[in-house]
C-alpha cells in the first residue's frame, strides 16, 4: 500500500523483521542478546527465557522465526529444547549458542539449523539468525 504525501509516495508497509526468541540461563547474556538483536533494523527479540521450559513456552506463545538457545540451562538443556521443538514446531529454525563445540554435531543431528560458539564475533550470530530466518543454510562455527 502506498500513501501519497504531497508529491512523495511513502510505503505504508515496512519490511517484516525476523522475530527471535533467545534463551540463556545467564541474565547478562540474555540481555546482551536482546540488546544486540533489537539494535538491528531487520531483527526483533520478541521474548527471552532463562531455562528450557521458558524457551519452549516463549516459542509456543510468540511463534518466532528463529530460536537462539544456550546449551547448558536448567529445566531442559538446549539439546532438550531442540529435541522437544523439532517434534512440536518442525519448521522453527533453532540455533544452538554454546561454549561447547562438541555439542554442535549433536544439535544438528537433533534438527538444529546451526550452532554458533559463544566466542565468535556477534556478527557471526547475527548472520546465522538472518540465514535461519530466511530459511537459508546456516554456517556453523
Amino acid at each position: 500500500m502506498l500513501a501519497s504525501v504531497g508529491s512523495v509516495e511513502c510505503s505504508a508497509v515496512s519490511e517484516a523483521r525476523i522475530r527471535v526468541v533467545c534463551a540463556d540461563d545467564h541474565p547478562s547474556v540474555r540481555e546482551n542478546l536482546r540488546y544486540l538483536i533489537n539494535a538491528e533494523p531487520d531483527l526483533e527479540c520478541v521474548a527471552v527465557g532463562r531455562d528450557g521450559v521458558e524457551a519452549v513456552r516463549a516459542c509456543e506463545e510468540q511463534l518466532p522465526d528463529v530460536l537462539v538457545v544456550d546449551e547448558d540451562m536448567p529445566r531442559g538443556t538446549g539439546l532438550d529444547v531442540i529435541q522437544w521443538l523439532s517434534a512440536e514446531m518442525p519448521d522453527l529454525p533453532i540455533i544452538l549458542y554454546t561454549l561447547n563445540s562438541e555439542a554442535c554435531g549433536k544439535a544438528q543431528a537433533l534438527g538444529a539449523a546451526g550452532c554458533i560458539i559463544k566466542d565468535s564475533p556477534y556478527e557471526t550470530l547475527l548472520r546465522a539468525i538472518r540465514e535461519a530466518g530466511s530459511r537459508r543454510s546456516v554456517a556453523t562455527t
